[in-house]
């Protein structure tokens, strides 16, 4: 069961690096004109907000990740929370709120490093099973 949790991790924090790698073409069409508004930037944010950190940290914990995995998961929903925050910040304090589009990158590092590690983690334990006998 175990396993289970630690694969639907995995899918989980996949999704949201690709939503992550697809945020900037998303803002891009909005800036060069393919769509009026940039909602679609904004709902694919908030999802990975509101959807994506509930169910890595809900998955972690049912997967019972190691202590490095798990905070690497806390980790990344810290930075996505960090994410939203700086948006909020845009009529307050232009000057962090401009930091976005840069932790943009840090999310992105820390996501792949997720998916690499919850990878590395099922390899492992599949090699826990003895090969068969030749």
């Amino acid at each position: 069961m175990k396993r289970s949790f630690r694969i639907a991790h995995m899918v989980v924090a996949s999704l949201v690096l690709a939503a992550i790698v697809a945020q900037p073409f998303l803002i891009g069409m909005y800036l060069f004109g393919a769509v009026d508004t940039s909602d679609l930037h904004t709902g694919v944010g908030y999802g990975i907000f509101e959807i994506g950190i509930p169910l890595l940290l809900i998955l972690g914990l049912l997967a019972r990740l190691p202590r490095k995995e798990m905070l690497l998961t806390l980790l990344l929903m810290a930075d996505i929370f960090l994410q939203v925050l700086l948006v909020g910040l845009r009529d307050t304090s232009s000057t962090l709120a401009a930091l976005h589009p840069l932790n943009a990158f840090a999310l992105l590092l820390i996501s792949i490093v997720v998916v690499k590690r919850d990878r590395e983690l099922l390899r492992q334990t599949d090699g826990s099973v003895a090969p068969p006998a030749a």
